[in-house]
């Protein structure tokens, strides 16, 4: 269901990389990268968050081959980080990191 939401049910995709922006990045946003990139066999998967991640986060978003990057204003790093990659070669996609790991389950009171 994330897939459809971003990029669409009938569209063939094309996309190479996804860049995620956001405040912060938890073990469960690495985790949704994660299963993002080995369904659609993304290239690069990258997050770029405001406050640095826990030293666990940093060590699993390795482990899986995600790159995270801070910085002060993490939409606009995505932009530039989009046009860089773009000229590359890569098809991109920017994503808010909250939806590309869907936590609407998490907050369910019931």
């Amino acid at each position: 269901m994330i897939l459809q939401k971003l990029f669409g049910k009938k569209r063939q995709h094309t996309t190479t990389a996804v860049i995620g922006y956001g405040d912060a990045m938890g073990i469960y946003d690495v985790w949704e990268f994660n299963r993002l990139k080995e369904r659609l066999s993304l290239k690069r998967c990258i997050a770029v968050v405001r406050t640095s991640p826990t030293e666990k986060v940093l060590r699993e978003a390795e482990d899986m081959g995600i790159e995270v990057i801070t910085s002060d204003d993490p939409r606009g790093m995505a932009s530039r980080l989009k046009e860089k990659l773009e000229a590359e070669g890569y098809a991109i996609k920017v994503k808010k990191l909250e939806e590309i790991a869907d936590r609407s389950i998490m907050s369910d009171p019931c």
